[in-house]
């Protein structure tokens, strides 16, 4: 009997002591797991709402009528028809030129009103009709007549290829120049549709 009160009250002291070994292993997982969540940390990135906009190709002319800037020495005789230009084309009506060194000299705008920047790929003479012409790029002489495309109203220095007209907004001014140079020996002739082609591309 007093074996089994002494193992009863040991076993009560060891059950004790295995709860509240128990207990600590719990608090101790609890601490470890407390420890964890303090230590961690949740970043959200989030985006609500994606477009892609189309690209867009517009290189024009600026439209309208353009006065030529006349030069020359003539007094009487020199006449500089009025450039109608839309979009694509630049179309002059009747001009006369007098005396060798007159000139019509018209301004024109291209713009780039894409969202891609441009470049000028190639020029491209297209000879009046019935006339013997000379062409290098942005200059053909014929007869009499020369024809010019430039970046300066005097017709000095000739437009070239791979100029670029940035996108959105980029500009360039580009004269047409018609003179007369007296080349071809002076003789009265009449000329018709002598100008250029301008292909523009994507940089």
């Amino acid at each position: 009997m007093k074996n089994t009160k002494k193992e009863t009250k040991k076993t009560k002291k060891d059950r004790k002591e295995l709860i509240t070994i128990i207990l600590a292993i719990i608090i101790i997982i609890l601490g470890l797991s407390i420890a964890y969540s303090a230590l961690s940390t949740t970043l959200n990135i989030k985006s609500n709402k994606i477009s892609h906009a189309s690209l867009t190709w517009d290189v024009a002319f600026e439209t309208g009528y353009v006065n030529a800037i006349v030069s020359g020495t003539s007094s009487t005789g020199i006449k500089c028809g009025t450039a109608s230009v839309t979009t694509s084309t630049v179309s002059v009506s009747d001009t006369v030129l007098y005396k060798p060194d007159d000139s019509c000299s018209y301004p024109l705008i291209i713009k780039n009103n894409g969202s891609l920047d441009a470049i000028l790929s190639t020029i491209t003479p297209i000879t009046p009709t019935s006339v013997s012409c000379t062409t290098n790029g942005a200059e053909m002489v014929c007869g009499d007549i020369t024809y010019k495309l430039t970046t300066d109203a005097s017709g000095n220095n000739l437009l070239r290829t791979n100029s670029i007209l940035e996108k959105i907004s980029g500009t360039e001014r580009v004269y047409l120049v018609i003179k007369y140079t007296g080349l071809g020996g002076n003789t009265t002739s009449t000329q018709y549709s002598g100008g250029f082609t301008l292909v523009y591309k994507q940089k």
